[in-house]
């Protein structure tokens, strides 16, 4: 009896975590007012953003991939048919082996992470997993200054 009693609950522990996760991943979630601290790190994280390609003159997307990361493929899809509705937005594509340093100091735990960042380069928008096209223009329009 004890023993329906612990795999019952494990199974439901399981299924509200799959739950839990399955609406978190993908989904567009704003970046907190302090989203990179103000300290050296902060500092270095954009410079080294700025030498990868961020943009100081728009809005970018920063999508961070790896060779062995399989939804990679389907964000760059997603990305790929997006951008072209906003053509004033620079996209970069960092692989986290290349950016150890700096995927430490964003914060990017899982692959796929695309960060959306503003012309004044804040971050303003967390997308972990694959995004939808909508989700993505979701995030895209604030910043991008394109009404629709």
């Amino acid at each position: 009896m004890s023993g329906l009693l612990i795999l019952s609950s494990a199974t439901a522990i399981a299924t509200a975590v799959g739950i839990w996760w399955q609406r978190r991943n993908g989904a567009v979630l704003a970046a907190p007012a302090s989203a990179e601290p103000a300290d050296t790190a902060a500092g270095s994280a954009t410079s080294e953003l700025l030498e990868a390609g961020l943009s100081v003159d728009g809005p970018t997307v920063v999508h961070f991939t790896a060779d062995w990361c399989g939804p990679c493929a389907a964000v760059r899809r997603v990305i790929s048919t997006t951008l072209p509705e906003f053509p004033h937005v620079t996209h970069i594509e960092l692989d986290i082996d290349d950016y150890p340093q700096l995927t430490r100091t964003l914060g990017v735990r899982s692959l796929p992470t695309t960060l959306v960042y503003d012309a004044e380069m804040q971050q303003r928008y967390r997308i972990p997993g694959v995004p939808t096209a909508s989700a993505l223009r979701e995030a895209l329009i604030p910043v991008s200054g394109h009404g629709s």
